[in-house]
């Protein structure tokens, strides 16, 4: 057996987890010789299982955090048990998403070790690269760029320029799996004239998440126009597990209409829509655009993922309309009946505005420089 390690330690979503997920997907299909083993601190992690692959799971810094772990102490474990895994299955090639040393320095225990072994960095784009992070992709063979070519700031250092491969957007199915709009509205009960509405802002990991929803479900279930006429069904995920008391509470006062959902991945629901509310996360940003989802995308402020920047060069393309969270009040409402009076013109901009084949093409280049 050839493993292929990836390492996904996330952030606040489920973005680098996917990412690797749907590469790993199109890995199998394309060389059953080479398996995927993930290593991974997402509380998600019960998705590999879902998938068909097998995972090492660590704590968190979430729940660290909560239960009063060091984090010198889970900084040593997560380098000791990768050091572990990779003298055990010795793995033919390594991939790494958005933290090149790992997100506490604890890929520095395997980076350097004398295998013959090809390092892949998938460089999602990102804000606060300094000059250090940017110099630590040496540590890599090449560097993926899940993105459509010039479409964004990629920075590597001058030794890896030719080594960065633009793989288009990654997405954690192909259109072609998908079924279609009106299976998916038959199987959760959607009706034909229903315009079916998604409202997803993430998991709460900001201040601002749960104001924006009630917010938001406020200025909508007080719309008579848009409930009434333009027959608006709401479609809401279930709050996550480590959701306040308050935003549960939002959720749970929600009409009896609301379907709420928890399903993974959601790109498999999204044909149904017919428009979305949403954050502006990588994997949701894409999956609505290359769907053709009329949708208002409202960034949230995040460390590293630039989702100000990703909702505008949307919007100036016409692709989507663009909504920043002081503007929720005034301008919501507004926006919401252009997206119904304009649904068939956002939704050819929008597919057209996202290159969906990144994670075939991400896989065949794992595949063409392992045997090279």
């Amino acid at each position: 057996m050839k493993y292929v390690l990836f390492y996904t330690v996330n952030g606040l979503g489920l973005g680098h987890l996917s990412r690797s997920l749907a590469i790993a997907r199109q890995l199998k299909k394309q060389d059953s010789s080479l398996v995927p083993l993930f290593f991974t601190a997402s509380e998600g992690s019960h998705l590999l299982y879902q998938e068909g692959f097998a995972y090492y799971k660590v704590p968190s810094k979430t729940i660290a955090r909560e239960t009063r772990l060091l984090k010198r102490n889970l900084a040593i474990s997560y380098s000791e048990i990768l050091t572990s895994i990779v003298n055990t299955y010795r793995p033919v090639a390594l991939v790494v998403d958005t933290f090149p040393l790992g997100s506490m320095n604890d890929l520095l225990s395997v980076l350097g070790l004398p295998l013959k072994w090809k390092k892949f960095f998938i460089h999602r784009e990102q804000m606060n690269m300094d000059r250090n992070k940017i110099e630590t992709q040496n540590f890599y063979d090449f560097i993926i760029a899940p993105h459509s070519k010039g479409s964004v700031k990629i920075p590597v250092p001058v030794s890896k320029k030719e080594n960065l491969f633009w793989s288009n957007e990654i997405l954690i199915r192909e259109k072609s799996e998908l079924q279609s709009r009106e299976e998916i509205r038959k199987k959760i009960g959607v009706e034909k004239d229903e315009n079916f509405l998604l409202v997803n802002l993430g998991g709460g990991g900001d201040t601002t998440t749960t104001e924006n929803y009630k917010q938001i479900f406020d200025l909508i279930l007080n719309s008579s126009s848009l409930l009434r006429q333009k027959k608006i069904r709401l479609f809401v995920p279930k709050p996550p597990l480590n959701a306040t008391k308050e935003l549960k509470e939002i959720f749970s006062e929600l009409p009896s209409s609301a379907i709420s959902f928890s399903h993974f991945p959601l790109m498999e629901l999204i044909p149904a829509l017919d428009l979305a509310i949403s954050a502006t996360g990588y994997n949701t940003f894409h999956e609505l655009l290359a769907c053709g989802i009329p949708t208002i995308f409202i960034p949230k402020s995040r460390g590293y993922d630039d989702q100000y920047g990703r909702a505008k060069r949307a919007s100036d393309a016409k692709a989507a309309l663009f909504l920043e969270e002081n503007q929720i009040d005034s301008d919501l409402i507004t926006k919401l009946k252009t997206l119904l009076t304009m649904k068939s013109e956002f939704s050819q901009k929008a597919s057209s505005f996202v290159q969906s084949d990144g994670a075939k093409r991400a896989a065949q280049f794992l595949v063409e420089k392992i045997k090279s």
